[in-house]
C-alpha cells in the first residue's frame, strides 16, 4: 500500500463544514488516521508548520512495510507534503546498518576508539597473534645486535664528568645512539608491516567477517615489498628533515660557536624537526591503508594518504595523538615489572657486553607482550581512520553496505584500483 500524497486536498464525500463530526475544527477531531470517526486521511491543514520545521521524504511501498504506522502529526492541523518534497509525520528514519564492527556512516571519536577495540575482540587469534609474530621476530634481530654493541662499548679514561672531552664523550654515547637508530629503523619497519596486515583483518571486520591467518597472507603477501619500501621512503624523508633543521646546529659547532648561538640553533631546529614531522606524520598516517586496499604504488599511496587528509588534519591529528597516548601510557604499564626486573639483573650483573644479554631478553620479553596488545588498537585506529575519511570525502559506506548485503567482498587486488581512489 502506497501512501496517500494529496491530504491537503478536499476529496469527494468528506464533510466539510464546520460543524460536520469529524471535520477540522470540530470537537474532538484530532486530525491524524486512525482516530474514531475520523476519515482515513486528515482533511485541509489549520495552520502553517512552525518555523525551521523539516520533513523527510515521502515513504515507499518498502517504507510502509518496515514501518506501518504513521507517527501523529507534528502540530495541529499538519498535512502531509505534496509528493516529492516530504514525508508523513515523524516516521522513524531505517536504521543505519552495522554489518561489522561500525555503523555504516560518518564516525565519532569515540566510535573510532571502540571499533579498534572490536575488532580485535572478534578476531583476537588473527590480530594478536599476528602481532606476536611479528614484534618477536623482530625482538630476535634485535636483542642480539644491541648485544653486539654493547659489548664493544669502553668506558670514558677519565668518566663523564666535566674533564671529558668531546671525543670521550662520544665514544661513550656511541653503543646508545648506535643500538636507538638501530631499534627505531627496525621498528618503524614492523610497525609498517604489521600495519599492513591488520588492515587486511579490519577491512574484514567491518563487513563482519572473520578472516584467518591464511587469507590475511594470501592478500598481503604481494605487497610486503611495497610496505617495506613505504616505511623506507617515510623513513628518508624524516632523516632529511632532521638533517635540514639541525644543519644550522653542526655548522656552528664545527666553527667553534659559543653556547650562545649554538643553543639557539639546537632549539630552533628542534621546534622545526617536530613540527615537520608532525604534519608529516598526520598527512602520510593513511598511506598503509591505502597502499594495501587499493592496489596503488608506494607513491600512489603517499599521496592519496595526503589528499584524503586533506582539510581535516587537526581532527585526524588530534584522533592519532590520543590513540598514541593510550597506547603509550598501556606499553608503559605492561613493561613496568619486566623493566624493574632488568633493572636489578643488570645492577647484580655489573657488566656491559655478553652479561647483559639476559637483561635485554627479559626487556624484549615486556616489549612483546606490551607491543601485542598495543600494535592493533593502533593499527586499528589507522584504518577506521581510513575507512571515515573515505566514507565523508567518497561515499564509501554506500559501497560497504552493497558489499555486506550482497555477501560479496570489497577491497582492490595487487594491480586493481578501488572506485574513488583519484
Amino acid at each position: 500500500m502506497t501512501e496517500p500524497t494529496d491530504r491537503g486536498m478536499p476529496i469527494a464525500g468528506f464533510p466539510q463544514s464546520p460543524g460536520s463530526p469529524g471535520a477540522p475544527g470540530a470537537p474532538g477531531y484530532a486530525g491524524a488516521p486512525g482516530y474514531p470517526g475520523a476519515p482515513a486521511f486528515p482533511g485541509t491543514p489549520t495552520s502553517e508548520p512552525p518555523a525551521g520545521f523539516q520533513v523527510p521524504r515521502p515513504r515507499t511501498e518498502n517504507d510502509w512495510a518496515a514501518y506501518p504506522h504513521a507517527a501523529p502529526p507534528p502540530y495541529p492541523g499538519a498535512a502531509a507534503p505534496p509528493a516529492g518534497t516530504g514525508a508523513p509525520w515523524g516516521w522513524p528514519a531505517p536504521p543505519v546498518p552495522k554489518p561489522g564492527v561500525i555503523p555504516l556512516r560518518r564516525l565519532g571519536v569515540g566510535e573510532i576508539l571502540d571499533g579498534a577495540i572490536s575488532y580485535i575482540r572478534a578476531n583476537p587469534a588473527v590480530t594478536l597473534g599476528l602481532s606476536a609474530v611479528v614484534i618477536t621476530i623482530t625482538q630476535l634481530i634485535r636483542v642480539p645486535a644491541t648485544a653486539l654493541t654493547l659489548q664493544g662499548l669502553t668506558t670514558p679514561r677519565r668518566g663523564l664528568g666535566p674533564t671529558a672531552t668531546f671525543e670521550e664523550l662520544i665514544q661513550a654515547t656511541r653503543g646508545s645512539l648506535t643500538t636507538s637508530m638501530f631499534s627505531g629503523v627496525l621498528g618503524a619497519v614492523a610497525a609498517t608491516v604489521l600495519t599492513g596486515l591488520l588492515i587486511v583483518v579490519m577491512s574484514r571486520a567491518v563487513l563482519g567477517q572473520r578472516p584467518s591467518f591464511g587469507e590475511v597472507w594470501a592478500a598481503t603477501r604481494g605487497r610486503i615489498l611495497g610496505l617495506l619500501g613505504l616505511a623506507l621512503l617515510t623513513g628518508l624523508a624524516v632523516a632529511a628533515v632532521l638533517i635540514l633543521a639541525f644543519a644550522p646546529l653542526v655548522v656552528a659547532l664545527a666553527a667553534g660557536s659559543t653556547s650562545a648561538v649554538w643553543i639557539p640553533l639546537g632549539f630552533g631546529g628542534f621546534l622545526v624537526a617536530a613540527c615537520v614531522m608532525a604534519w608529516l606524520w598526520v598527512s602520510w598516517s593513511l598511506a598503509a591503508p591505502a597502499y594495501i586496499l587499493e592496489g596503488i604504488s608506494v607513491v600512489g599511496a603517499l599521496r592519496r594518504s595526503f589528499r584524503l587528509v586533506r582539510s581535516q588534519r587537526w581532527r585526524v591529528f588530534g584522533i592519532l595523538l590520543l590513540s598514541f597516548l593510550i597506547t603509550t601510557v598501556l606499553a608503559m604499564i605492561l613493561t613496568v615489572p619486566f623493566t624493574i626486573g632488568g633493572t636489578v639483573l643488570a645492577s647484580t650483573l655489573g657488566a656491559p657486553g655478553g652479561s647483559m644479554l639476559p637483561t635485554l631478553v627479559i626487556t624484549a620479553i615486556g616489549t612483546i607482550i606490551a607491543t601485542t596488545v598495543t600494535e592493533p588498537f593502533r593499527a586499528g585506529v589507522v584504518g577506521l581512520l581510513y575507512f571515515d575519511q573515505r566514507i565523508r570525502r567518497e561515499g564509501l559506506d554506500l559501497e560497504l553496505a552493497q558489499a555486506a548485503e550482497t555477501g560479496s567482498g570489497w577491497g582492490a587486488t595487487p594491480g586493481a584500483a578501488t572506485p574513488g581512489q583519484a
